[in-house]
């Protein structure tokens, strides 16, 4: 858990990416782990969801 943390922080550091280029670009196998992942990331304030372009990227 806290491995694919780093490794979505990494990918978010290079450019603002949708889930789908996050889970390629972090290793993450299963869609609903790391938009619940994201989620709680967010809630913690370490990254923001651009709703009008559906963009995740660094807080």
């Amino acid at each position: 858990m806290l491995n694919d943390r780093e490794n979505i922080l990494s990918a978010l550091r290079e450019k603002p990416l949708k889930v789908h280029q996050i889970m390629k670009r972090a290793n993450v196998a299963n869609q609903e782990a790391c938009q619940s992942l994201l989620l709680k990331m967010r809630d913690e304030g370490m990254v923001k969801f651009d709703i009008h372009s559906g963009l995740w990227l660094i807080g």
